[in-house]
């Protein structure tokens, strides 16, 4: 049986793009791509992943080449988008809910909580916000210790 994992785009980027937390994003894509897991988003992640690239091409972090590649390379991952009124709506409501100044990231919430899946975050801040509710909500941070290892 498939099961589904939401991954934000924060998680995706650390697979990417060299950071504190690369080696453990890509331990935990490996993980997932040796499972039958498939992995899902709201539609604006693909707009979060390009944007952030544009913009680490932008302050010369990363070459155009770069850029280019790594777009191509996090774009062609299977992630499926979702989207719709119901969605957008509770996306909304998870914010209100949680004192989020934005609703963007709720969305993600918002889609875990309909396929009843683990939601993996690289945003430190969302977690610490949200995680004492919503117990499914992990932090990439933690990958790796005890209880707390594939969603």
């Amino acid at each position: 049986m498939t099961s589904w994992v939401v991954c934000d785009s924060g998680l995706m980027l650390a697979t990417a793009l060299p950071e504190n937390m690369t080696p453990k994003a890509r331990a935990l894509l490996d993980a997932w791509s040796r499972t039958d897991i498939r992995l899902a988003a709201p539609k604006l992640y693909a707009y979060e992943i390009v944007a952030a690239i544009r913009k680490h091409v932008y302050r010369k972090s990363l070459t155009p080449e770069e850029g280019y590649q790594v777009r191509e390379s996090l774009l062609s991952k299977t992630v499926e988008l979702f989207m719709d009124d119901l969605l957008v709506k509770r996306g909304y409501d998870l914010a209100t809910h949680f004192n989020r100044p934005t609703a963007y990231d709720s969305q993600y919430l918002a889609i875990a909580e309909r396929l009843e899946c683990d939601f993996w975050t690289a945003d430190e801040r969302l977690f610490n916000a949200v995680h004492s509710e919503l117990s499914w909500v992990k932090w990439l941070g933690h990958f790796g210790e005890a209880n707390n290892n594939q969603g």
